[in-house]
């Protein structure tokens, strides 16, 4: 037997781990923190951060393809947003080097 039912931590192994710390689940409903959220997929596309002026053309294209009605967690909007960010760091490396 299991011990105390009545115990969550006794009826359900590791309900509350305190050695973890909770993340960010992107599927559990509320305001999600959509800067984060879009500046951790440019660190994991680019290895490094967006700056403000890309973090807002990258959510003004998002929001022109209808990308923030979806569910943010979904791997479709990641896909999308991850090419997005390639899109807007290769025009970047394009213009530089016209310019040069």
């Amino acid at each position: 037997m299991p011990g105390d039912l009545r115990d969550p931590e006794q009826s359900i192994p590791h309900h509350y781990d305190p050695r973890y710390d909770e993340a960010p689940n992107p599927f559990e409903p509320g305001a999600p923190d959509v800067d984060g959220y879009l500046q951790s997929i440019a660190t994991d596309v680019l290895f490094t951060r967006l700056s403000p002026e890309k973090l807002n053309a990258l959510k003004s294209q998002l929001d022109s393809k209808g990308l923030f009605h979806r569910n943010m967690g979904d791997q479709s909007f990641r896909d999308e947003a991850a090419k997005l960010i390639k899109e807007l760091a290769m025009a970047r490396k394009v213009a530089h080097k016209w310019l040069i």
